[in-house]
């Protein structure tokens, strides 16, 4: 006799490059509860593969968004990756220190991104040896181990050479959907003071009241 306490077979899908091209905002929102994948050697030269669900991101919507790279047409060697069309990577350091994960969106010469603050490590996903060494709070599976852009990168071991590359598991790094629709919720976004009127558009998008959130 079956077991009707078994759950249904999860389906993921690898999210294509193409998936990134609609419009930012709906990106950003979308992006909340898909699983950002990482595959990286081990110490042992063993290929993990690390599955963090993601639980927060900004989205940045061109150049009229006094908080985009792209602001005012600001085109340089940096920012010329956002003028390609969605679906690729945008990584660059900040304070010289963080790396921040973007993904391109929308169209080409439109140029907007999407930037993935924080999220958590899946139970079904790879452990490195290393961190499993560590104390509990230190170890990845610590809901506050990937809250916030400069911790997640860190984690995932993502640099710039990831600039450029394609949303793909060609990259080392992808995005899947396995049918995850958490309740998301609109805040505004954290550390541009700058961007004037700007840095109260609410353009955070998270997973609502989830403890892994860099910030409520």
């Amino acid at each position: 006799m079956s077991n009707p306490t078994l759950s249904k077979t999860i389906t993921k899908t690898v999210l294509e490059p193409i998936w990134f091209t609609r419009p930012t905002c709906v990106v950003a929102a979308d992006l909340v509860g898909k699983v950002l994948c990482r595959k990286l050697v081990d110490t042992d030269g063993v290929p993990k593969v690390l599955r963090m669900r993601i639980s927060e991101t900004e989205a940045y919507v061109g150049e009229g968004d006094p908080a985009c790279h792209s602001h005012a047409g600001s085109r340089t060697a940096r920012t010329e990756i956002m003028y390609k069309q969605g679906g690729v990577f945008y990584v660059y350091l900040t304070y010289g220190i963080h790396h921040m994960l973007n993904v391109i969106t929308a169209t080409a010469e439109s140029p907007e991104s999407v930037l993935i603050r924080a999220g958590f490590l899946l139970d079904d996903s790879d452990r490195l040896l290393d961190e499993q060494l560590l104390r509990l709070d230190k170890q990845l599976t610590h809901l506050k181990q990937f809250a916030g852009p400069g911790k997640l990168t860190k984690r995932l071991q993502i640099d710039r050479q990831l600039y450029g590359k394609p949303v793909a598991p060609i990259s080392g790094v992808w995005i899947e959907d396995d049918g995850c629709a958490p309740p998301i919720s609109l805040r505004p976004r954290i550390g541009i003071d700058y961007a004037g009127d700007a840095k109260d558009w609410l353009l955070r998008y998270t997973w609502t009241d989830h403890p892994s959130l860099s910030k409520k």
